[in-house]
């Protein structure tokens, strides 16, 4: 609970600190301190996005939300600072693609179950979920679950680990969707901490609370990552 408490305390900070700095600049904007010019670039919506991603990247220590809101930010501020009079705005999709591939393997390189995960399959301990303009549906029947990643890109994917039971330890499941999605469904009696940020997307978790079980000591679930434009679903069944 330590660590769900810190990530809350965190956010709010990083919230606050954006509204103050915002705040800032209305006053300067209003007493005239801030040339005309500038107040195009600074209250646009791609600065908007930028000054979060900044905070996000200096404030957490999953530096992905950050970069992928400075990413999108700075493509729409560079013509507007630079005054560029090509189409700017077909670089968009260029380069939500070199920041999708960045992400992916930066993900990937991140983690540290790679070179020790078994076979892969449905009873496998891990899972690494890669679904790009598909997706699919997958129960999960290891009785010694110790996490793994998921990465979505116009695509989406459905797992079930109602039949799976947790290592024991902090399992963690890396999450990563862009322009896509994914279903989680877990048993009521697991600990389940969700830290995911979501970007112009939605986070929903609908596990279903219920009383008559015990949870197993030693043995947690952390759901951890990003969506943008898209979304992560949590669920149990009773």
């Amino acid at each position: 609970m330590k660590s769900n408490h810190k990530s809350n305390t965190n956010n709010r900070a990083i919230f606050g600190i954006f509204l103050i700095l915002f705040g800032c600049l209305l006053v300067l904007k209003n007493l005239d301190f801030i040339p005309y010019e500038l107040r195009y670039v600074i209250f646009s919506w791609p600065m908007l996005l930028f000054g979060l991603g900044a905070l996000f990247f200096f404030g957490k220590d999953d530096k992905t939300t950050g970069i992928v809101l400075m990413a999108v930010g700075g493509v729409f501020l560079m013509p507007m600072i630079f005054d560029w009079s090509f189409n700017w705005r077909g670089l968009f999709w260029p380069v939500m693609l070199i920041v999708i591939g960045v992400v992916v393997i930066r993900k990937r390189n991140e983690s540290g179950f790679d070179k020790q995960r078994p076979v892969e399959g449905s009873n496998s301990d891990y899972i690494d979920e890669l679904n790009v303009f598909g997706g699919g549906e997958k129960v999960i029947n290891t009785k010694n679950f110790r996490g793994g990643k998921i990465t979505c890109v116009f695509g989406g994917t459905e797992l079930n680990f109602t039949n799976a039971d947790l290592a024991e330890g902090t399992n963690i499941i890396d999450v990563f969707t862009m322009f896509g999605g994914c279903v989680l469904v877990v048993p009521s009696d697991w600990e389940v901490k969700v830290e995911v940020s979501a970007i112009l997307g939605g986070v929903s978790d609908k596990r279903i609370p219920t009383t008559n079980y015990i949870v197993e000591p030693k043995k947690e679930l952390i759901i951890k990552g990003v969506v943008a434009l898209g979304g992560c679903e949590i669920k149990s069944y009773k």
